[in-house]
C-alpha cells in the first residue's frame, strides 16, 4: 500500500518552525498538546524527515500551534496567500 509523501516544502517548514522557536523535539511534542496534537518526539522527528505522513487535521493544528496561516506550511512565507 502506497502512502503519499509530505511535500518537501512541508517537512522542511515544520522542522524550520520548530527550530526558529528554539524548541527541541521533546519540548515541541509536549507543547503541541496545548492545541490537541498528541505526539511523541519520535513521531515529530519522522514528520520532519518525511518518513511519516501528517493528516490534514494535524497540519491545521500545526498552523494553530505556530500561529501561522495554513498556506505557509505548504508555500513558505513568500507566497501570494500569506498575510504580510
Amino acid at each position: 500500500m502506497e502512502t503519499a509523501a509530505i511535500p518537501i516544502e512541508v517537512k522542511h517548514t515544520i522542522g524550520d518552525l520548530r527550530f526558529r522557536k528554539g524548541l527541541s523535539l521533546e519540548q515541541a511534542a509536549e507543547d503541541m498538546k496545548s492545541v490537541g496534537i498528541k505526539t511523541s518526539d519520535k513521531t515529530l522527528g519522522r514528520w520532519e524527515k518525511d518518513s511519516s505522513v501528517l493528516s490534514w487535521n494535524q497540519m491545521q493544528k500545526f498552523a494553530e500551534y505556530y500561529e501561522i496561516p495554513l498556506d505557509y506550511i505548504f508555500f513558505g512565507p513568500n507566497n501570494a496567500f500569506s498575510e504580510k
